[in-house]
């Protein structure tokens, strides 16, 4: 790809991340939410845009790594839904049982894509070693903001209890930092072996 053609595609992809994310914001302070700030794919949407507009793989990965598997997951609820119109566990139920077309479904969406996009994007500019490390401080950051900041019933990135209705034998507290971890950690590898194999 000419070099040209891929600073344009770049920048619209860092513009609408960017325009997304804080379209995302605003509708959380609008609607006198402002703890909303703190979901991770809010958070993960400003950063990609950003990372993305001035080059920085290392951003755009560390988000990467927190919200692939989230996504995922979410994706796999989602189709539930659409398939056997009942919920699977829960996490798009707000999707279906209203069928009111807002702005705030329209910005749910970005669960289905910002995953590929956010990869092809690291893989247009370069790669970028030890982004993890910056993934396992920003979710330290966040779950320390969620409990301080905002109120249980609300339960953002699912820290005050599981967004999975699942039985846990370890305090949930570590439960939730051992599952965020992981997540970061297998995420990484997967794509580090797949996306940026070792030259022989």
């Amino acid at each position: 790809m000419k070099e040209r053609g891929k600073r344009i595609i770049l920048n619209i992809i860092g513009v609408y991340f960017l325009i997304l994310g804080i379209t995302a914001i605003s509708l959380s302070l609008l609607k006198q939410m402002p703890t909303q700030l703190l979901y991770a794919c809010y958070i993960g949407m400003i950063l990609i845009g950003i990372g993305i507009l001035t080059r920085k793989s290392f951003l755009i990965l560390s988000q990467i790594y927190i919200i692939a598997i989230p996504s995922i997951v979410w994706g796999i609820d989602f189709f539930h839904w659409l398939i056997f119109k009942t919920p699977l566990w829960g996490m798009t139920d707000y999707f279906f049982l209203s069928s009111a077309i807002t702005l705030d479904k329209f910005i749910s969406l970005q669960h289905f894509y910002i995953f590929p996009l956010a990869i092809y994007t690291a893989k247009l500019i370069r790669k970028e070693k030890n982004a993890w490390k910056l993934s396992l401080i920003q979710l330290i950051i966040i779950f320390l903001a969620v409990k301080i900041l905002s109120p249980p019933e609300l339960n953002i990135n699912c820290v005050f209890y599981s967004c999975i209705d699942i039985n846990w034998i370890l305090p949930y507290n570590l439960i939730w930092f051992l599952i965020s971890f992981s997540i970061v950690g297998i995420t990484a590898l997967l794509l580090n072996y797949f996306l940026w194999p070792k030259k022989k």
